[in-house]
């Protein structure tokens, strides 16, 4: 790495620490909010997501058990006894 990268890095940090030194109580408060409501949607599109994949997979096994019943009537009954 050359001087120059390491100074741009010491830079960046500099400011970073500057802010963050800078926030006052309400401050921290409504970052940590923020941050909490972000985790919180990214979970239930995760979460959604999921619920989906299992839904349609439940519907694809219903829609099996009903065209097994429609196309042959008489050996689905002998199965589910």
């Amino acid at each position: 790495m050359s001087g120059e990268k390491i100074m741009n890095g010491v830079s960046y940090a500099g400011a970073g620490v500057s802010v963050v030194s800078g926030l006052t109580l309400t401050e921290w408060g409504i970052v940590v909010g923020i941050v909490t409501a972000l985790l919180t949607f990214a979970a239930n599109i995760v979460y959604t997501h999921r619920k989906d994949r299992r839904d349609r997979h439940l519907l694809e096994l219903q829609e099996r058990l009903i065209y097994r019943d429609v196309a042959a009537p008489g050996q689905a009954r002998e199965i589910e006894q």
